[in-house]
């Protein structure tokens, strides 16, 4: 993915991709919580701030859920599909000229992972439980819904499970008034696939 901000970094073309990338993300991050937060002011909402309540949270439950993921992210990563897709870190072409250092990659990955915060806040934080007091548990599913468009044009199977994941994810919300269960298990699931994605491209290559 190549971002929509366009600011001057360097005269080097390559790296100013990278470096528009690693900022990408942390902005739409800050962009998204500042409008979320003017609207939870404005509407004076009595609850946390959209899922950020940290009370009584427990996270051996979503420890299972990633343990679980493992051996379907490394099943996935034999695919081809998957590995058109995944890691993401590939996009960044400067890396495949020799400039392998892990400070590039470390900090493109932390940039990657702020962006799942975004969707875990907006999808699950606002679309969820700022229309609970309307809708109960069925604003849920047109949450599900849309979220499965996000993902239109990724592996098929990821595809499919996003709507089947935002409904998990969205009942667990729902129940625990909190995202950051479905933050770890998103964000984990997200970096397993970067790593599966290294591993599977290094398999495929070294069988090449």
């Amino acid at each position: 993915m190549v971002s929509d901000v366009d600011i001057h970094f360097t005269n080097d073309k390559i790296r100013n991709t990278y470096w528009n990338q690693i900022v990408y993300w942390p902005f739409k991050l800050i962009v998204v919580t500042v409008v979320l937060f003017i609207i939870w002011k404005l509407t004076k909402e009595k609850q946390p701030f959209y899922g950020t309540r940290i009370k009584d949270f427990s996270f051996k439950p979503y420890l299972l859920m990633l343990l679980i993921m493992v051996p379907l992210v490394a099943a996935a990563s034999t695919q081809q599909d998957f590995l058109a897709m995944y890691p993401k870190l590939k996009a960044i072409s400067f890396l495949k000229k020799g400039h392998n250092n892990g400070w590039y990659k470390l900090l493109y990955e932390l940039s990657y992972g702020s962006d799942f915060v975004s969707i875990e806040l907006f999808f699950r934080g606002f679309l969820v439980l700022a229309f609970t007091k309307w809708f109960g548990k069925d604003a849920i599913l047109p949450m599900a819904c849309f979220y499965c468009t996000i993902h239109f044009g990724k592996p098929l199977g990821e595809c499919i499970s996003s709507y089947f994941g935002g409904i998990l994810l969205g009942i667990v919300v729902y129940h625990t008034r909190s995202i950051f269960g479905g933050l770890m298990v998103h964000l984990g699931i997200a970096w397993l696939m970067e790593w599966g994605g290294y591993l599977g491209a290094l398999g495929m290559a070294k069988g090449g």
